[in-house]
């Protein structure tokens, strides 16, 4: 059993890093046997769905990407002074949405291990936990349910904090489920999320790795998609094998970064998956039916033909009719840092969302532990501004190689704009 876990924690840590050489609330059927106590069990009440529509696969043949274009500093963005959170056991992936509560309009669900899931056998290892806010700056952490209530930390203490999306008990949501990325449309919530789990076949055990979907009308209670939304079709046949550093396949579906675009009235998802010759490269799904149905998610581009090579936990954002993609790319040296310096935020830009044009990299929080795992999110001001922000995860030299801090860095629409036309 010790060396079981072992390999879990290892493979899990390896995976985490990246570290390896139409209309809403229509779908399929959905069970509720995968939620936490005090849900409902019962999906937002769905509505008639378009028929799904197969898209003619676009071939990419614009795509600008070199180290030099990667190398460019980028100066644009604002560094927000202090973390909004710390002190979490492993802080993954700060992904932040705007929803119509007057209170606290701002919502985040991180994911990774507290110190009070790490000590509750049923979690398993990483979870998806949820907070709020009022100012972007100051987060409330829920903390489960009293009294039909809901429980919240305002104190940063995080060994209170209680997931709101943990694993189930099928072969590819049985380990972890993390990387939430998050849609607030028309009154409720939907997230793609990374889910990992083991398949035991002729006394082998096999990762299986995959994106899954939910939704919800709280952002604490959700309803998981029935089967993944994206799977690798070979992963149950090529699959790969628990204490093996990479997979022998162009599988490994994980990551998601999710987006409606309501211009086109469909949605959009990117994703990190395996390539043998690079670190993780990004693909692309789409769908222009009902979100928690499998079968109405197509995907795009993938195997031989990703977007972007080399392009780990990508974020992607429409902004202004473009789009704009964000990663942690590795490549860039320890010479003048530590090794987590060699992995840095680089952005690019596309008119079309498969056609990118990599801008830069924006320099780290700090030179030594580098800034990873970029989210971002739009908000206009009180005066009329649009500002991005970018949502990132940062460790130190005592935590390493856990990530402990959420910060943010944040530009105007209109500074991008200016640097389109350098």
């Amino acid at each position: 059993m010790k060396r079981f876990e072992k390999v879990v924690k290892t493979v899990l840590t390896l995976m985490l890093t990246g570290c390896v050489a139409g209309a809403a609330g229509c779908g399929g059927t959905r069970e509720p046997g995968d939620q936490l106590p005090g849900a409902t069990g019962q999906p937002p009440e769905a509505t008639s769905c378009p028929e799904f529509v197969p898209e003619i696969v676009p071939e990419i043949t614009n795509t600008e990407d070199s180290l030099r274009l990667r190398s460019k500093t980028l100066k644009i963005f604002e560094r927000n002074e202090t973390p909004v959170l710390e002190g979490f056991y492993n802080l993954y992936n700060p992904e932040v949405e705007r929803c119509d509560d007057p209170e606290y309009p701002y919502r985040m669900w991180i994911f990774g291990e507290s110190t009070g899931s790490a000590k509750d056998p049923n979690t398993g290892y990483d979870s998806i936990f949820h907070g709020r806010s009022s100012d972007l700056q100051h987060w409330e952490m829920w903390c489960g349910e009293e009294g039909g209530g809901s429980i919240w930390d305002a104190g940063g203490d995080p060994a209170l904090w209680k997931p709101v999306m943990k694993r189930s008990n099928k072969s590819y949501d049985s380990i972890h489920n993390g990387d939430p990325s998050v849609v607030y449309k028309d009154g409720r919530y939907y997230m793609a999320f990374s889910s990992v789990g083991f398949d035991e076949r002729d006394g082998v055990t096999y990762i299986v790795n995959c994106v899954m979907g939910a939704e919800s009308t709280d952002g604490i209670h959700w309803v998981k998609s029935e089967a993944p939304l994206l799977i690798w079709d070979r992963e149950y046949t090529e699959g790969w094998v628990a204490g093996t550093p990479t997979p022998p396949s162009t599988g490994g579906y994980h990551r998601p970064s999710l987006l409606w675009d309501n211009e086109e009235s469909k949605w959009k998802l990117w994703f990190d998956y395996y390539l043998p010759g690079t670190f993780l490269s990004m693909g692309y799904a789409v769908n222009n039916s009902g979100f928690l149905d499998p079968a109405n998610w197509q995907l795009i581009h993938a195997e031989e033909t990703p977007q972007l090579r080399d392009w780990p936990n990508p974020e992607v954002v429409k902004l202004g009719g473009r789009y704009y993609a964000f990663t942690d790319a590795p490549g860039f040296g320890i010479s003048r840092g530590g090794a987590q310096n060699d992995r840095q935020l680089v952005m690019a830009v596309s008119d079309n969302g498969w056609d990118w044009r990599v801008l830069g990299r924006i320099l780290p929080e700090d030179k030594q532990f580098g800034s990873h795992l970029p989210q971002t999110f739009v908000l206009t001001d009180g005066s009329g501004v649009q500002w991005l922000y970018l949502f990132y995860s940062v460790t130190d030299k005592e935590s390493l190689p856990r990530y402990i801090k959420a910060n943010y860095m944040k530009a105007t629409a209109e500074e991008i704009v200016k640097l389109l036309e350098n």
